[in-house]
């Protein structure tokens, strides 16, 4: 079923290109990752709204035929009215743009005819930096492994943190390395502005005054590769004994990954879900430990100099696989057991000499003019 919505979708589109020309200034943006309009793709919207004679065209997957409120399925007019704009008017909207911005395969590519057209195919990956193999380093299916291959090659800029992950972005996307630049990520620019950085701790706090006074730890794992793995999450992480280490001073917000909402989490007055929440970037903000596992969140962490505690409780079955050695790279403390988990929460620990050795491979530049950068390169 998917394989003849990619064809649909490209069939549109080449329609498109053959009969609309490219209009000058048009900029189509797809976020494939998340809800909402955040992360790079917002810092990018936000960058090209401020210019003249400049038309920003956004599709956002999640929200999708789904109610962006309530999670559930549309009815017939809101599924038939999103199936017209994302088989129709998206198309054509690409066909005629002049810069098209990813956060995630788009897999419709594979059967896009580009051709020579002057159109700028950029990929702006939704997690920073590198540590856990992803993309098609991990692809095991060679049909799967060649339609991304194959959609990947009209990607015209991938845009990276620093030389040192450079070649594994390579890897990962089959991009050559010319075409990979580095110049930092949009999504991190903020971590450099005081400004903008108390404006998105006040919103949140307007939204939930009843924290203002209390510490918040961030839990944010990644998804597992199985329902039942992923449903275990909680079962290790387990929340009343969590609060019971860090005390009443303190509430525990939970962002699960897009791929597993964490429904049965049991919400109370030092326990909020967050996984629906449109921007994570308020949370590492407004937070003051992150307990994370595999996700990359902690490359972007890490530049806010706040504790991290790494809770690996099924290192050596995680499917994914690293491309260096997790125990010796990561920027944290690691549990491997509940227990060790507890004791490194109520001590606060935070390594330093790990944190630095991170952020000087992860990052090349680090000074808040990465979405300045991108927007040059790009002309």
């Amino acid at each position: 079923m998917k394989q003849i919505g990619y064809l649909l979708y490209a069939w549109i589109y080449n329609l498109c290109r053959f009969i609309f020309p490219e209009k000058k200034g048009k900029i189509v943006l797809w976020n494939g990752h998340n809800h909402g309009i955040n992360g790079n793709i917002r810092e990018i919207c936000d960058a090209y709204k401020e210019m003249d004679d400049v038309h920003v065209y956004i599709m956002i997957k999640r929200d999708l035929f789904r109610d962006t409120m309530t999670g559930r399925r549309k009815n017939i007019g809101g599924l038939l009215a999103d199936i017209c704009r994302f088989f129709v008017i998206f198309p054509y909207q690409m066909a005629t743009a002049e810069k098209i911005f990813f956060n995630d395969n788009f897999l419709p590519l594979c059967y896009m005819h580009t051709g020579k057209a002057s159109t700028q195919f950029v990929q702006l990956w939704h997690g920073a930096g590198v540590f856990k193999r992803f993309g098609l380093s991990t692809e095991t299916d060679h049909k799967t492994y060649e339609k991304v291959r194959k959609a990947n090659s009209k990607i015209t800029h991938l845009f990276v943190t620093s030389q040192g992950v450079k070649p594994f972005y390579g890897e990962a996307f089959a991009v050559p390395e010319d075409r990979i630049y580095v110049t930092g990520l949009p999504v991190t620019d903020i971590y450099f502005d005081e400004n903008r950085k108390n404006e998105k701790i006040k919103s949140f706090y307007d939204k939930y005054p009843e924290l203002k006074e209390k510490k918040i730890l961030l839990y944010a794992p990644t998804f597992r590769n199985t329902e039942k793995e992923n449903s275990d999450i909680l079962k290790y992480f387990q929340i009343e004994k969590v609060h019971e280490v860090l005390g009443d001073d303190w509430v525990i917000l939970v962002k699960f990954h897009p791929k597993f909402p964490g429904e049965d989490l049991v919400q109370n007055k030092y326990c909020y879900n967050m996984t629906q929440y449109n921007d994570i970037t308020d949370l590492y903000l407004v937070s003051d430990m992150l307990v994370t596992d595999y996700s990359s969140s902690v490359v972007e962490y890490v530049l806010l100099e706040k504790p991290i505690v790494l809770f690996a409780y099924d290192l050596e079955e995680y499917d994914r696989g690293f491309y260096f050695d997790y125990r010796s790279v990561m920027p944290g403390e690691i549990a491997y057991t509940e227990e060790e988990l507890l004791k490194i929460i109520s001590k606060r620990w935070n390594n330093i000499p790990k944190r630095q050795d991170f952020v000087k491979f992860e990052y090349d530049n680090i000074d808040g003019n990465a979405c300045k950068r991108i927007l040059e390169i790009l002309g």
